[in-house]
């Protein structure tokens, strides 16, 4: 589990003890990423500020029923969903697309280093094939272990294994041929 995950699986069991601080700091830790994962379902800021928003009364209103584990996964899971109930209660449909995931370079708070750093990286992304970028969601968006990915994909384990180290070695391949080019 990465440290994300544990600190935000530890102020889960705060909230639900009422400390009212916890969700500021959900908010500062994943806000932006909630945000992003909403709006590339919505395909409307202000919708998709409407779903987090809707978001945050659900885990507080969840708090008592997440028992460990993966607390950015909870996290992201309760987001996915308030942004498709919000399409479903407008009568829309969510066409999701795996690129609008990666949005990175947008991020507030960014100085202008770590924006040509986070656009390298999305760039570098959107050039691996639709399974890759599916792989990188899971892992480091979703924070999901290779088992998880096995049972979401229905691969074993050895094979998710072995298709991530692939994909991370192409990424990086991807990343050092940005790295000659300019922006």
């Amino acid at each position: 589990m990465s440290e994300l995950s544990a600190k935000i699986a530890e102020l889960l069991f705060r909230l639900h003890r009422g400390d009212e601080n916890a969700l500021d700091e959900i908010l500062r830790l994943a806000g932006g990423r909630m945000l992003a994962l909403a709006l590339s379902i919505t395909k409307n800021r202000a919708d998709a500020e409407d779903a987090v928003q809707t978001a945050f009364i659900k885990i507080v209103q969840a708090s008592g029923k997440f028992r460990g584990g993966n607390g950015y996964g909870f996290v992201m899971k309760i987001t996915q969903n308030a942004a498709l109930d919000l399409l479903k209660s407008r009568g829309r449909r969510a066409e999701v697309c795996i690129d609008d995931f990666f949005s990175l370079s947008s991020s507030e708070g960014y100085d202008e280093e770590n924006i040509l750093s986070a656009l390298t990286l999305e760039q570098a992304i959107g050039r691996l094939p639709v399974y890759g970028k599916t792989l990188i969601y899971y892992r480091y968006y979703m924070d999901m272990t290779v088992r998880e990915i096995a049972a979401k994909t229905g691969k074993s384990k050895s094979q998710i294994q072995r298709d991530l180290e692939e994909t991370e070695k192409t990424l990086k391949n991807l990343l050092a041929e940005g790295d000659k080019r300019t922006f």
